[in-house]
C-alpha cells in the first residue's frame, strides 16, 4: 500500500465551507480511479487540514496524477487557497490488519485461534 499525506495551508474562515465542499466533490471525481483505496480529510484541534490518500501502490498514485480530473481538482483548490500544499508519500512497510468477528465457519478473516 502507498499513502500520501497532504498538509494544507490555513483555510480562511470565510472559505472553510468551500474547501470542504471542494474535497467532497474531488472524492466524487476520483472514485473510479484504479488503485485508489481511500481519501480522507482530517482537521486538527488547531483547525488545520490534512488529507490522507491510500493507493494500492506508488505506481497507481503516479497514474492518478495523469488523470484529466486531477488538473481540474487542483485548479478548483487554487481558487480557494492561495498557498501551495505540502505532500509527503510513504510506502507502507508494516500494516495492522483489521479482523472480522470470528464465526468459526471458515468465512472472513479470523485472527483468533481455530475452535
Amino acid at each position: 500500500m502507498h499513502i500520501a499525506i497532504t498538509r494544507f495551508p490555513t483555510v480562511p474562515a470565510e472559505r472553510d465551507k468551500d474547501f470542504r465542499d471542494w474535497f467532497a466533490r474531488s472524492n466524487e471525481q476520483l472514485h473510479a480511479v484504479v488503485g485508489l483505496r481511500g481519501r480522507r480529510l482530517m482537521r486538527a484541534p488547531d483547525g488545520s487540514y490534512t488529507a490522507m490518500v491510500e493507493h494500492d501502490s506508488a505506481g497507481s498514485f503516479a497514474e492518478m496524477h495523469k488523470a484529466e480530473a486531477i488538473s481540474m481538482i487542483h485548479h478548483g483548490l487554487g481558487c480557494i487557497l492561495s498557498n501551495s500544499r505540502q505532500v509527503m508519500s510513504y510506502d507502507v512497510l508494516v500494516d495492522f490488519p483489521t479482523a472480522e468477528t470470528c464465526s468459526g465457519d471458515g468465512h472472513g478473516t479470523c485472527l483468533c485461534e481455530s475452535p
